[in-house]
């Protein structure tokens, strides 16, 4: 089946590289277009009078203004205090003094052979007449800059003489500079390119989306693919990596091409500040390319299936095209932050991403946020193409509407679509980033009005609305049937044992990994955040122990365990293995814990990823979601009552309050062997073939 998708894939692209359009954009424009672009940027900096290296060039008509100017410029006296050298970054303008070649300055500053021109009257105090070239930003930064430079001159000669006449002279200010805060101004690089990347990519991907869809429509050549003995998954799959592709191939050339163009040409400095190459910044931006391209190729696939024609397709192409735009344009706004509802915003998020990153700063919690989503996106749109690529693709294909889509469908299927996941997770990355980080904001704002009963409260709110709704209205609009989506089947009595076991075995095996990957520097809890959750758990010992027990064990065993191993697992297993169906909804898991709130909390991925894998095992194993939901609440409610009465374990010794060390390996052992006997019991009790139910595993089988 792999290599029949490989073999699609090459079939998509070749064609698609065949098209004339498509080299004209990959290699042509960009061989062309960046060249022209250096020219008249070129042109643009010499007639603005803008200087990289900082100097200005004074046109004198005779040697001896030229001395004279020169021995004023190069006296200490003129030089800026240290003051206002260091306000400036540390930089003194130069000047490169020329005669002009027929005695006059002026014509030669009209002839734009200088940036100012300078005229000498000799006398006892001598005259200086500096002229600019009005409208002439560098020339008008050259005549303030000489004129400022002469009245240090001035004004430091003066303090001289008046300390010699007065010996009591004080000078009336001395003035020293001193900065706080972060760098507020963002480098050209990181501001500029982001808008690039827009354009480069979404360029690079319209020919291919449209021809490959409504193209293909407008030559008759839909049908007979569609009638093809390929699944319609992989050949709209085919598709879509055709047009990442080519998207990603157009914007490396373009960004290669742009680089190279400005670095021999030696403007790189203005973006970078440095002549040299910037190689770091190039594989940063290749990196972010990736988003880019993933997440252009899947909207535009998801927008041409509902075109007949190429000529259609260009109309719902165009407008985009231009919303696309104002995204961009974020990236050269000062003040806007990845953070909140803007790091899930499509598009607008990998976009201050890509300025933040360029910049070199930016938010892990934002910026993890802003790929998952991406990621999410990008998974949605392309599964709403793929529902016109079903199995009535041919008849829909010249009648479906967006509006269409939205409809329920006829007919009821016993387990979700891949499709229908990725729907599914798109809508939940955005909802569980707002919730929790509103859950946050609203504890930070009322906590000293909110009682810790309300906090708990709040949290199971949030869960259900977040993993409880979303995969209950999605099956809803699906038409699946609840008990086969959900896994909700009741497994033999005797299993129950040995899950219980598992859970409380589980503990060890989860406090280990942490230490562990503390150890190779995966997360691993600061002195702030240790001290945060030991006031936590002082609270937690004030709170009745049913609610806390429905809060941290009752509500995620139930609701994460309905949305994880039985949602997703149902709906991958249709088209994965069992083993990959465990490990990708384990991953899935353990992202969902690490992104909480504002708080990039890695340290709880590896734990919870690990109890990912032993609940995923039970869940294949039994073909239900109810002994996964025991072993859950058996595990997060003995943590729950181990932290609220850790006074009656003391007699256990330190181990029991020092979160970050090792247990004594007696306990490791014996908690091990416990979980073992348990997943042995599980194993047993499921032997038979005919105990677990292999239709809620492969409903295809």
């Amino acid at each position: 089946m792999r290599s029949r998708i490989f073999r699609l894939c090459q079939k998509e692209l070749r064609e698609t590289i065949r098209d004339r359009r498509t080299v004209m954009t990959l290699l042509i424009m960009p061989l062309l277009l960046y060249p022209l672009l250096s020219m008249a940027l070129n042109r643009f900096l010499l007639t603005s009078g803008a200087s990289p290296t900082n100097v200005f060039v004074i046109g004198v008509a005779t040697q001896k203004e030229g001395e004279l100017l020169r021995s004023f410029l190069d006296d200490p006296q003129s030089q800026p205090p240290s003051s206002i050298a260091e306000s400036s970054g540390g930089g003194i303008a130069e000047f490169d003094i020329r005669l002009t070649e027929n005695g006059d300055a002026v014509e030669a500053l009209n002839a734009n052979r200088c940036d100012v021109a300078v005229q000498i009257e000799f006398a006892e105090t001598p005259h200086f007449t500096i002229t600019s070239f009005r409208g002439d930003a560098g020339s008008q930064n050259a005549r303030r800059v000489l004129v400022e430079r002469l009245q240090w001159l001035r004004s430091n000669f003066a303090q001289q003489v008046a300390e010699v006449v007065a010996s009591d002279y004080r000078p009336p200010a001395e003035v020293s500079v001193a900065e706080i805060g972060q760098q507020g101004e963002m480098p050209l690089l990181a501001t500029i390119v982001p808008l690039v990347l827009v354009l480069m990519t979404i360029t690079g991907a319209v020919y291919p989306a449209i021809d490959l869809t409504a193209g293909e429509r407008e030559r008759g050549t839909m049908e007979s693919l569609m009638a093809s003995p390929v699944p319609r998954f992989y050949v709209l799959f085919a598709k879509y990596i055709a047009v990442v592709i080519v998207a990603l191939l157009t914007a490396m050339v373009n960004l290669l091409a742009m680089f190279t163009t400005l670095w021999l040409s030696g403007m790189l400095q203005f973006l970078t500040g440095d002549n040299a190459f910037p190689w770091i910044a190039v594989l940063q931006i290749l990196g972010l390319l990736i988003l880019f391209s993933g997440f252009f190729s899947a909207l535009l696939l998801c927008l041409t299936s509902f075109a007949k024609s190429f000529k259609e397709a260009q109309a719902y192409l165009i407008p985009v095209m231009l919303l696309a735009l104002a995204p961009g344009m974020l990236s050269l706004m000062p003040g806007v932050e990845l953070s909140g509802p803007l790091a899930i915003a499509p598009l607008i998020s990998i976009v201050l991403l890509a300025r933040d990153l360029l910049a070199g700063a930016f938010n892990p919690v934002g910026a993890l946020a802003a790929v998952l989503s991406t990621m999410g996106y990008a998974a949605a749109a392309l599964a709403v193409a793929s529902r016109l690529f079903g199995n009535d693709a041919v008849t829909r294909t010249s009648e479906q509407s967006i509006g269409s889509f939205f409809h329920r469908p006829q007919k009821v299927t016993p387990v979700p679509s891949v499709q229908s996941a990725a729907l599914m997770l798109a809508l939940l990355v955005p909802i569980y980033f707002m919730g929790s980080n509103g859950l946050m904001r609203f504890v930070q704002a009322f906590g000293d009005q909110v009682s810790m009963s309300a906090k708990f409260a709040l949290n199971i709110m949030t869960l259900l609305l977040t993993f409880g709704l979303v995969p209950l209205v999605a099956t809803w609009l699906g038409r699946h049937r609840y008990r086969t989506t959900f896994r909700l089947r009741m497994p033999p009595m005797f299993c129950f044992v040995g899950v219980v076991l598992i859970g409380f075995g589980a503990w060890a095996l989860a406090h280990e990994s942490f230490v562990v990957a503390k150890s190779f520097g995966i997360g691993g809890l600061s002195d702030e955040r240790i001290t945060e959750v030991l006031g936590q758990l002082a609270a937690i010992k004030q709170v009745p122990v049913g609610l806390l027990l429905l809060t941290f064990a009752v509500a995620p065993a139930v609701i994460e365990e309905l949305c994880f191993r039985g949602f997703l697992f149902s709906s991958f297993s249709r088209v994965m293995s069992p083993v990959q169906t465990i490990v990708l909804t384990s991953v899935l898991f353990g992202l969902f814990h690490v992104l909480t709130g504002n708080a990039l909390l890695i340290e709880r991925f590896i734990p919870t990823t690990l109890l990912g894998l032993m609940l995923g095992w039970i869940a294949y194993r039994t073909g239900s979601v109810v002994p996964g939901m025991v072993m859950h609440f058996v595990h997060n409610g003995w943590l729950s009552l181990f932290g609220r009465y850790s006074e009656q374990f003391d007699f256990l010794g330190s181990a029991v309050d020092n979160q970050q060390a090792h247990l004594p390996w007696l306990w490791i052992v014996g908690f091990t062997a416990v979980g073992a006997l348990g997943a042995l019991i599980v194993w047993w009790s499921t032997r038979a073939s005919d105990i677990v139910d292999r239709s809620a595993i492969h409903p295809q089988a």
